[in-house]
């Protein structure tokens, strides 16, 4: 069980650890098209695509594959890690469609509207992937003497939650600007708090655990 706690709190710390780097070739030029609003377009291309495709230095894939990996090594303790197991390969897939999609969809209109809806949808399914193994985590570890530390957990993960939503829409409106940074070092934080309640839990429900278990 400790093992997979790890490999899960692994996985949350570099989903909420988001640099930014351009590689590869630049994308096609991209022209806007009559029928969305001309500023739309321009916040999508500028904002969301880029002029290149964009990976994270602490890898988003990464912390997928910990997380699967930590879900899967606990799923004989709490079944319904399954259905966060079965969205993180969709999480993935979205991962690198945002990246591709540019060099293959011909007409702009639905490269900008798949482009919008991937990266609001990405961001949706990795609240989701995370709000499934934190409850199963939870449910694993909880004990009445830890109620209240449970409690703090919840509103850091709560909060962290809230300020990965926020940063989707400060993307889209504003780029990666001094505000995306601020609510950044928000979200970073929030996950270090909830992360230390998770550890402070389950030295109550782990102590004298054999590790093998």
């Amino acid at each position: 069980m400790k093992k997979g706690i790890i490999l899960i709190a692994i996985g949350f710390l570099l989903l909420a650890i988001d640099i930014p780097i351009s590689v590869g070739n630049p994308y096609p030029p991209m022209e806007t098209v009559e029928d969305l609003g001309q500023v739309i377009q321009e916040t999508i291309i500028n904002n969301l695509i880029g002029r290149s495709p964009r990976i994270d230095i602490i890898s988003d894939l990464l912390g997928f594959i910990f997380l699967f990996i930590g879900a899967f090594i606990l799923l004989r303790y709490n079944k319904g890690l399954i259905l966060g197991m079965i969205l993180i390969p969709c999480a993935i897939y979205l991962y690198f469609a945002i990246m591709q999609q540019p060099y293959y969809i011909i007409v702009h209109r639905d490269l900008y509207l798949k482009s919008l809806a991937y990266h609001f949808l990405f961001v949706f399914i990795e609240i989701t992937i995370e709000l499934i193994i934190i409850k199963a985590v939870i449910a694993m570890v909880e004990l009445n003497q830890t109620k209240w530390n449970i409690n703090e957990l919840l509103i850091g993960w709560i909060l962290a939650m809230i300020s990965k939503g926020v940063l989707a829409g400060i993307q889209f409106f504003y780029g990666r600007g001094l505000l995306y940074i601020i609510y950044s070092v928000i979200l970073i934080g929030a996950t270090i708090f909830y992360l230390n309640r998770l550890y402070v839990i389950t030295k109550y429900k782990l102590e004298g655990i054999d590790d093998k278990k």
